[in-house]
């Protein structure tokens, strides 16, 4: 009897309350003081989600990215303009924590913006493309099930490039999942949203460093 009582309690707790779980978009990644650039690329975060403490999420997953790539990142209102001669990614959180029973996200959902958005994007920048969606964890339509916290993360990070005065722009959609049995109630549901959000964030690292090499090797 003593073996099923954390899944009885757990239970007993998620009656009644809440069952969804979010989370603080935290980057483990170490700055990167060996990559420099003449002119910075401009930057902003937006947290596009309903509902939910979106001024502390977003400016969160800014001062991450800001400590980071500290000067090669200019930081700008989301809405500006992307001036001439200048190239700017903005970071869009479209998904982030765990529900229980139930997904956050779907996998036709996010196949859809992959295909969408790779129809925009310009020849020298399909393989930031390709390095990015290529990596994504979501899984099939069985992924869901009672008894299972599900969660999710997706960002999309848009590249505007309008450097020769005609602007090219084009959208990477990040997303990952991760489940966990409801063994330890609302920590479960926490693991959940975390694990799924660690494979997003590194993907995040991996798709910014090579935008900036790339716009570092331009540079000449």
């Amino acid at each position: 009897m003593l073996r099923f009582f954390p899944i009885l309690l757990s239970l007993t707790v998620l009656l009644g309350c809440a069952t969804v779980r979010s989370i603080s978009p935290t980057i483990g990644a170490q700055p990167r003081h060996d990559l420099i650039l003449t002119t910075p690329v401009q930057a902003s975060v937006f947290d596009g989600r309903d509902g939910g403490n979106q001024d502390q999420e977003s400016t969160q997953l800014e001062n991450e990215l800001s400590r980071i790539y500290g000067p090669n990142l200019e930081w700008v209102p989301y809405f500006s303009e992307t001036p001439v001669g200048r190239v700017s990614i903005k970071y869009r959180i479209v998904k982030l924590g765990a529900e229980f029973g139930s997904r956050i996200i779907t996998a036709s959902a996010y196949a859809s913006a992959v295909q969408s958005y790779q129809a925009n994007v310009p020849n020298p920048w399909n393989p930031l493309f390709i390095s990015g969606v290529s990596n994504t964890s979501v899984q099939a339509a069985s992924f869901a099930g009672e008894g299972w916290w599900n969660g999710g993360a997706w960002v999309d990070i848009e590249v505007t490039d309008n450097r020769s005065g005609v602007q090219s722009s084009f959208t990477i959609p990040i997303a990952a999942e991760h489940r966990e049995s409801n063994v330890w109630g609302y920590s479960s549901g926490d693991k959940a949203a975390q694990k799924a959000w660690e494979s997003v964030a590194r993907q995040i690292t991996r798709i910014t460093d090579s935008a900036l090499r790339m716009v570092r090797d331009a540079e000449g």
